[in-house]
């Protein structure tokens, strides 16, 4: 939003909502509060944006990666629905339109907030290594460590990333089944019954999703590309190929396995996966062809649901997940920040740039140090969040330095979604679910792609995210509900690994600090400090990058710092408005 050294963005709070509105219909989808008004940005929707913001909605609201499983969603809400019936049908429809992203072979977690108790809960599916994984698994095949990124190891034929080697046991239909038993007022089989005619009936692969289709280098962190990863079974290929070519942009992809898959879940809900038809045919491919998880693992699975952790940022109140998630680092980040006057610096301008870059660069520093499963280490929550820490750590930023321990890590792929949803009465779900990169496996006949979530263990016996069976890998997701006086304000995530805690901590800072709406909080240029690189979107990039080397940073420029989506509420008014990330391939609704 800069060029040539001249900030370009309007002072006045209505006009920088025009300008913001304005430039994420260029890019991407823009939310508003009508019914069906969702989709791909275009001049119809900018101007509503410039001219009003995001309107209210006083049914509920969906934003989330993905116009078509955005109107699931809003689906369950016009049938009567809350918030959380409308984050699980959205997120099996997600199933569907992102199938390398999310899927029954997946994990994730969320926070959903009830709003007739006035308390949070967090349910956690983080998927789980299978009891045939040891600490060495991989030893033998290594090849050593991914330049550049700590928790990332090459083992040859990348066994630990492609393949039945590379899957842990899923946890994400375990989850939504968690979270409708407790909360949902909708019938099951009503909230999947979407995804499922998606699958049926197929639908136009968007530009996003084809280009991802036609990948055939690997990516600079190590990722294995598409076109590789779908070959790996004949399954899989049969799917996502057509006749050996990848998919184009506008053809129709039709996944009828997937279909018969959802309508055995929506008969049989969670236990048909874990200890049914399914289960028992997800063991026998897998014994057959080495995979790690058994019928016994699958029937031990279960999510964990537990109080959220919690912080402080400037009188509000922010929940998020707990280890192996991130909620603690983003807590930690904001710590750091609440030792400095963020709202007399002017949001985006190399002070405000290297401040936050600085507090997100120690926080990686002790996510390295401490992050694990706490079933398996010392639960080290209690330092993370400490405000002691943050005073102890903030002596680094003052002078302008950094431990000597640093390493380099750069971040996890975007192949994560997220979506978050509220509702008239004041429910809300912050949900994050991912296939970690997927691994190319497709069990014969059920649709579905499995996870990859092997590939960011760390294969080095003795660490704290060392492989162990039932073990659960370090992850960047951290759904996030942030409270003002008790009442909820705001509801948020991201997809982009390791960025996604950078992101959440961004959006909570540029409603808390700088007073943006959803939408603007979350269309605003970002920046990742996780290694020596400080990485900034190139509207900064190209406007800071002068000064900020002038101050001895090494700087980066990356197109793509996460894919947030989030829902701002005003307490007093109870009017929502949705932010869905220009970025990406996004969408927002809402119904009355």
């Amino acid at each position: 939003m800069k060029t040539d050294g001249t900030d370009l963005r309007p002072a006045d709070a209505r006009s920088r909502r025009a300008f913001i509105g304005t430039a994420a219909a260029g890019v991407g989808a823009v939310a508003t509060g009508a019914v069906g008004a969702c989709g791909p940005g275009g001049q119809e929707a900018a101007a509503l944006a410039s001219s009003t913001g995001t309107p209210g909605a006083e049914g509920g609201i969906v934003v989330a990666r993905g116009p078509i499983a955005v109107e699931a969603g809003v689906g369950a809400l016009r049938g009567g629905g809350n918030a959380i019936d409308a984050a699980v049908a959205t997120a099996f429809a997600q199933f569907i339109t992102t199938p390398f992203s999310a899927g029954v072979g997946g994990f994730g977690c969320m926070v959903v907030y009830d709003a007739r108790t006035r308390r949070a809960v967090s349910i956690d599916f983080h998927g789980r290594a299978g009891s045939k994984a040891t600490p060495d698994i991989y030893r033998s095949a290594l090849e050593g460590r991914i330049y550049g990124h700590a928790d990332r190891w090459k083992v040859r034929g990348d066994i630990n990333q492609i393949g039945y080697r590379s899957v842990v046991t899923p946890g994400t239909v375990a989850g939504l089944w968690e979270a409708w038993s407790r909360f949902g007022t909708r019938p099951w089989a009503e909230l999947v019954e979407p995804a499922i005619r998606l699958a049926y009936d197929g639908f136009e692969i968007p530009r996003s999703l084809a280009g991802g289709f036609t990948t055939r280098t690997e990516s600079s962190s190590g990722v294995v590309p598409f076109f590789t990863k779908v070959q790996t079974t004949e399954a899989s290929a049969r799917i996502f190929l057509n006749n050996g070519v990848p998919w184009r942009a506008g053809e129709l992809l039709v996944q009828r396995d997937y279909a018969r898959t959802l309508e055995l879940i929506a008969e049989g809900g969670a236990d048909v996966v874990y200890r049914g038809e399914i289960a028992e045919r997800i063991a026998a491919d897998f014994k057959r062809n080495g995979g790690l998880i058994t019928l016994a693992d699958l029937e031990a699975y279960t999510a964990d649901v537990y109080d959220p952790v919690r912080g402080t940022y400037r009188g509000h109140e922010v929940l998020s997940n707990a280890l192996p998630g991130s909620g603690a680092q983003v807590i930690e980040i904001l710590n750091l920040l609440e030792g400095y006057d963020l709202p007399s610096l002017e949001h985006g301008k190399a002070d405000h740039v290297e401040l936050l870059g600085r507090a997100q660069i120690l926080s990686f520093i002790d996510r390295r140090r401490y992050h694990g499963d706490p079933r398996f280490i010392d639960d080290p929550t209690d330092i993370l969040v400490s405000k002691d820490r943050a005073a102890e750590l903030r002596g680094f930023i003052d002078r302008r330095e950094l431990p000597p321990d640093i390493v380099e890590e750069p971040p996890e792929g975007p192949d994560t979604t997220h979506l978050s949803t509220a509702d008239r009465e004041g429910n809300c779900v912050a949900l994050t679910h991912t296939l970690g990169s997927a691994s190319g496996v497709v069990t014969e006949g059920l649709g579905f792609t499995w996870n990859n979530c092997m590939f960011q263990f760390n294969p080095v016996a003795g660490r704290p995210n060392s492989i162990a069976p039932g073990k659960a890998r370090i992850t960047g997701i951290s759904p996030a509900v942030v409270l003002r006086d008790g009442q909820p304000i705001l509801v948020t995530g991201a997809a982009g690994g390791t960025r996604i805690l950078g992101a959440v901590q961004h959006t909570i800072s540029n409603t808390i600090d700088f007073d943006m709406s959803a939408l603007e909080a979350v269309s605003v240029p970002r920046w990742h400090w996780e290694d020596r690189l400080l990485e900034m979107e190139p509207q900064l990039y190209h406007h800071l990058k002068e000064e900020l080397e002038g101050r001895g940073l090494d700087v980066a420029n990356d197109a793509f710092v996460a894919q947030l989506h989030a829902v701002g509420i005003d307490p007093d008014t109870g009017r929502l408005s949705g932010g869905p990330d220009p970025r990406g391939w996004g969408g927002g609704s809402a119904t009355v």
